[in-house]
Parts: structure tokens; sequence; C-alpha cells
């Protein structure tokens, strides 16, 4: 096979978008294909019900793409963070001023990056889906639903947690059901957010209150399916009341709630990161529970470090360099989604026992200045 283009991306989200800028960035030529249509400028609607909790080495990543000044005026910076343990009353709070950072990060809408992004890459086509894929020594064949086939050097999947890319390679993404959903939803604050994110801990799981530009506040539920369909079902007058008792009216009455979704919870890990010539980023590598809001961080990390191992068209992605650029990312993937699964496994039960050690826990972490700026780094992704 003769290669037309150096890379094809699937798909156009914010991972996939933001990897194919970059890539086109070294002088690579790149390709991208979206099953989807176009992200509709963020100015036209409502704040998405998505958004990201970016970390500082998002933000850095996306100022080096030159799209953070398009999406400045829609994203909320935070400097703040309290963590507290609904049963045994406990807390720990994160401050950017004493970790030494203007931030701890932002809260920045989906729709708002894979826009910018889409509207700089500016060719993107839309409305064509990956059915199947064939490898060669030198190049990767990828056939589309309406019959074309394409050819590359290399094919990024950047699809999805259900990638079609992934299930084309047969590689299995086992991991973890949650048995629950995240219920998501933007509500009014009676104090303001104070430029601080806020997560309670409950037994069903945590409810976390996102600061939003517009001073609002983004709510992310999480529950049980029996837990989740009730939140979905009640009328807004009792969800209001339903969240402001779990958030223990910390920001006084939280109403006005926006139309409310639910996504599933669930842990997820492709076998592999990397074929001879595919890779997997993103939701199609790896999903993990939304409660630390990790999940878009480890994609702009894998683009970055793809960017890093690759950084030369004329060499590619030597397979020493593919190697090393798997055992990194598992590595890292690893470290981060089974940290988040012990939390919520450890938060997730009302046992006197266990939630008696949690609360010393919690203390001890927010007493030894050391110990909390580990803590503030592995879990904010500031490191």
């Amino acid at each position: 096979m003769t290669p037309q283009v150096d890379i094809l991306v699937v798909g156009a989200g914010a991972v996939g978008a933001t990897a194919a800028l970059a890539l086109r960035g070294a002088g690579y030529s790149v390709q991208v294909l979206d099953a989807g249509q176009p992200a509709p400028p963020a100015e036209s609607a409502d704040i998405d019900a998505r958004v990201f909790a970016l970390s500082p080495a998002s933000i850095a990543w996306l100022e080096t793409l030159r799209l953070w000044d398009v999406l400045a005026h829609r994203t909320q910076d935070y400097g703040g963070m309290r963590v507290w343990d609904a049963v045994s009353g406990s807390d720990i709070a994160f401050d950017a001023a004493a970790l030494g950072l203007p931030r701890l990060g932002a809260i920045v809408e989906n729709r708002a990056i894979v826009a910018a992004a889409q509207a700089a890459l500016g060719d993107v086509e839309f409305g064509r889906s990956l059915v199947a894929l064939d490898e060669s020594v030198d190049a990767v064949c990828l056939h589309c639903a309406d019959g074309d086939s394409l050819t590359a050097r290399y094919v990024l999947l950047a699809d999805g947690a259900r990638s079609p890319g992934r299930a084309a390679l047969g590689i299995q993404a086992p991991g973890r059901d949650y048995g629950g959903r995240a219920v998501v939803c933007h509500v009014q604050t009676a104090s303001g957010h104070d430029q601080t994110a806020w997560q309670r801990f409950l037994p069903e799981g945590p409810v976390a209150l996102l600061p939003l530009w517009d001073g609002r506040v983004s709510v992310v539920w999480s529950s049980t399916h029996a837990g989740a369909d009730a939140l979905l079902a009640m009328d807004d007058q009792a969800f209001s009341e339903a969240l402001t008792d779990a958030t223990a009216g910390q920001l006084g009455r939280l109403d006005t709630p926006t139309a409310r979704h639910a996504f599933p919870l669930l842990r997820q890990t492709a076998e592999r990161f990397t074929t001879g010539r595919c890779i997997l980023l993103g939701d199609a590598a790896h999903v993990v529970h939304p409660l630390a809001g990790q999940g878009v961080n480890l994609g702009f990390d894998d683009a970055r470090a793809l960017l890093e191992a690759m950084p030369d068209p004329t060499r590619g992605l030597k397979p020493l360099a593919r190697r090393r650029y798997e055992r990194a990312r598992r590595a890292e993937i690893a470290r981060m989604s089974l940290g988040i699964d012990a939390l919520d496994r450890l938060f997730s039960t009302a046992h006197p026992a266990l939630a008696a050690a949690r609360g010393l826990g919690l203390h001890a972490v927010d007493v030894l200045d050391p110990l909390k700026r580990q803590f503030a780094e592995a879990a904010l992704g500031i490191r």
C-alpha cells in the first residue's frame, strides 16, 4: 500500500482534534474523519452540559495549540477545591496560592474546545465512519462505511469509549462497571461559587459542584441506577431540594436546574494502546470514573506523549519509541485508574469503622503540608 497521508485521525472530539492540530504543526500531513457532525459554535447555545476540569498541563497544551485565547471568555478558573465526607464529616481543602500556582485548573465546556479545534483544522471530513482496518508493514488501509478506502502511514483512533476502530482491531477493553450513572446539569446558587470546586462524598457516590463562567455551577452527581432514575424523574423543585440537601447547603439553595442528562459510570482500559501502525487515544484507550475529573486530561496527556514520541515526520513512530510510549501511558493510566477506583471503594461505604478511618486519613492529609501537596499533585493532575 502507498500511503496517501502521514496520519489519519479517526474522531474529531477534544482529544482527536487537538492531536491532529499538534501533529500538523510538527509537519505531518494529517487527514481527520468523524462519524458525526461539526460541533456548533459555543456562543450559539447555553453552556454545554458536558464540562471538563482541565489541569494546568491541559491548559498549557491548549495554549501551545493557540486555542486557549479562543476559549478564555467561556472558561472559569478555580483557585480552591474542597472535598468532604458526608459520613465522617472530615474534609480537605486545596488552595492554589498555597501550592504556588496561579490556579488549580479551569472548568471548560466540551463543545467550546471541540468547536475551536475543529475550526482551526478547517477540513474535518464529517459523516464518515470506519468499518475495517488493514495493516501492512509500511501502511494502514482504512475502510469507510461509504465504500471509500484511505491509506496512511499511521492511524490514530480517538473515536470514543465504544471505539469502532478498537473493535476493528480486535482489541478488548476490560474494566469495571460501577453499577450506576452520573447525572449532570447546571444550577443557580444562592451564594455564588467563590471560584472553588466542591465535592461531597455520599455513600451512593460523590456529588460535585464545578464553577462556571456565568456564575452558575455544573453538577456531576454519581449514584446507583435507581438513584439516577429517581433524580432524572424529579421535577425541578424536588431536584433542587435534593441537591441542596446532598451538598449540605454549602452554596445555599441550588435551583433553576437545566435539562438533566446521565451517563454510565465505568472503568475500562484497552488491552493494547498500539499495534504496528495504529494508536488509541483518549476514551478509545481508557475510561476512568469521573470523581477526579481526569478523563480528558489523560487524553491530552496521551496526545502530548505521542507528539514527544514522534516529533520528526521523516522518522515517524519508530518501534522502540512506540513501545516506550505504550509502557509509559499504560503505567500512568493504571496509576490514575486504580487510584480513583480505590477512592470510590473507600468512600462508597457507610461502615462506621471505615468511615472513621477515612475521616482520620482526610484530616492527616489536610494538616500535613508535604503529604497534602503530594495528594494535590496526584488528585488534581498538577504533575
